[in-house]
């Protein structure tokens, strides 16, 4: 057995990455399948040739039996629904590339650290959820008053004489100002400090129509606490009247683009299910939420999810195609896209494999990198020690990415205001003005996973680097607003920290901005 496989048997891997759901074997399939699937309205995502969508589209979708829903005409592809008969029609079509069956993506658990019960109290971020109080407790606490902010410090955000960090640094030249980051995630807590200060944009395409859940609303608010703790480490707001985190790109904007509602986990009762639950959606969201976010004029769009095509599967060749002429879209139009690369510590040197959005065109993947403070030690129960940065024992790897790295930490856990392995990060306290619980009963809803209404907790995963290097992005951006996505991305990567234990550069704000294309 490797060493990498002993790692990720003996402790669980720690982000929260989207998992496209496996296909089922031929074998499997003519098992199950139903008199009732050639009649079953399904939704199919279908790609044009040539990037263009015929004039006829409408007129194909109802030839074939099916209907239209949505055109994306900057991507060359429409969302159609159908029957399996349809979906057969269309891709004799000869103007149809691929025709993809729009399939839901889900969640793993995520490995988070919480305050201690005895350390929250009010006065709290909303009226009914507690927040921290810390020794020395204020604005920008976990920034300057404690080793938490490790991982912001590691890639460049310090400097300007913002106290927590050397005085002289990255946010002398930028703090990310006028650009606009969307986060394409579960949301975001529109009334959290760390929030709300640069939250220019709030929006929602969750559609319950198509996914239902009694976990979430569907609205913009994040009630799974994912999206909040990626937006804060991009870009949480920094100074008086603000929360206790300070992300990398604090000037810089942030548009929320909710494409993930909470859906039901394990258990025996709604709510128990609901507690336990993952963010969830469906692949057309996401592609909603990425025409959205150009339509915006999105300069950086942050991708915490990561899914592993096995391309001998399935109809995994027509979502690679579909993913690389989406980011291609998106770089065209000016956005630099960031997206994780993935939690499964799996080697993509083999062909066969590949992790979308991270190899997708003209994105940038994000690899997790360790904190030399609290060197990684996966022996249970030991401190944190100084040591060398390291691959975290999770992160997916390989040349083909062309990644660079970026904390996403890992063990041993830190105190809670101690040095740390894991990456500190604002979590959702729900929907406003409501305790935990389901979303509409009672003035009830859901905020941190399964941790309650609370604000702020540690945790690992590449989820964490990929915000993390937006930031960094948006920091560039803002300096050399004429530089276009592909000269950023270059800069970005030229300019990442190489390290003898590292098989990626170290991505480096003070580096990235001077350097020269």
């Amino acid at each position: 057995m490797s060493v990498r496989t002993g790692l990720r048997r003996a402790i669980p891997s720690a982000l929260m990455t989207l998992m496209l759901a496996t296909w089922l074997s031929p074998t499997v399939a003519a098992q199950t399948t139903s008199p009732l699937a050639a009649t079953a309205q399904r939704k199919m995502l279908v790609v044009y040739r040539d990037g263009t969508i015929p004039a006829d589209a409408d007129n194909m979708a109802q030839r074939a039996g099916g209907r239209m829903l949505r055109k994306h005409a900057r991507f060359g592809a429409a969302v159609v629904s159908g029957t399996a008969a349809s979906e057969a029609t269309l891709r004799r079509d000869p103007n149809v590339e691929y025709v993809v069956e729009d399939r839901s993506v889900t969640a793993s658990q995520l490995k988070m650290r919480t305050m201690d019960a005895n350390q929250m109290n009010a006065p709290s971020v909303h009226s009914s959820a507690p927040t921290l109080a810390m020794p020395s407790d204020g604005p920008d606490a976990f920034y300057t008053n404690s080793p938490q902010g490790w991982a912001v410090r590691v890639v460049g955000g310090y400097g300007g004489g913002i106290a927590g960090g050397p005085e002289a640094g990255p946010w002398a030249t930028s703090t990310g100002k006028g650009v606009r980051i969307a986060v394409l995630d579960s949301g975001v807590d529109r009334t959290h400090p760390d929030i709300a200060p640069n939250l220019l944009l709030n929006m929602s395409d969750v559609d319950q129509t198509q996914q239902p859940s009694a976990c979430d609303d569907g609205s913009p608010q994040d009630q799974s606490g994912h999206g909040t703790w990626v937006a804060s480490l991009a870009a949480g707001a920094a100074g008086s009247a603000t929360g206790l985190t300070v992300g990398v790109a604090p000037g810089a904007s942030l548009l929320n683009v909710k494409v993930l509602q909470r859906m039901p986990g394990t258990g025996s009762t709604t709510a128990e299910q609901c507690t336990n639950g993952q963010p969830s959606g469906m692949l057309s969201w996401v592609l909603q939420g990425i025409d959205d976010a150009i339509a915006q004029k999105a300069d950086v769009i942050v991708l915490s999810m990561a899914i592993t095509l096995d391309l001998y599967s399935g109809d995994a060749a027509g979502l690679k195609a579909s993913f690389d002429r989406v980011t291609h879209a998106a770089s065209d139009a000016g956005a630099v896209l960031v997206a994780a690369a993935g939690n499964d510590a799996f080697n993509l040197a083999n062909a066969r494999y590949v992790s979308y959005p991270a190899q997708s065109r003209d994105v940038l993947a994000a690899v997790a990198s360790t904190n030399p403070d609290c060197a990684e030690d996966l022996t249970a129960g030991d401190g944190c020690a100084p040591g060398l940065v390291t691959l975290a024992y999770y992160s997916n790897y390989g040349a083909p990415l062309n990644a660079v790295a970026a904390p996403g930490g890992s063990y041993p856990q830190g105190g809670n205001y101690a040095v740390s392995g894991w990456v500190r990060g604002a979590c959702s306290t729900g929907i406003p003005n409501t305790s935990d619980g389901l979303p509409g009963t009672n003035g009830r809803s859901f905020g941190c996973f399964n941790l309650g209404h609370i604000g702020y907790m540690q945790a690992i995963g590449t989820s964490a680097s990929a915000p993390l290097v937006a930031g960094v992005v948006a920091l560039v951006k803002a300096a050399h607003p004429d530089w276009s996505a592909a000269t950023i991305i270059a800069a970005i990567r030229a300019s990442a920290v190489p390290t003898a234990t590292m098989p990626y550069g170290v991505v480096n704000a003070s580096t990235a901005l001077a350097y020269k294309p």
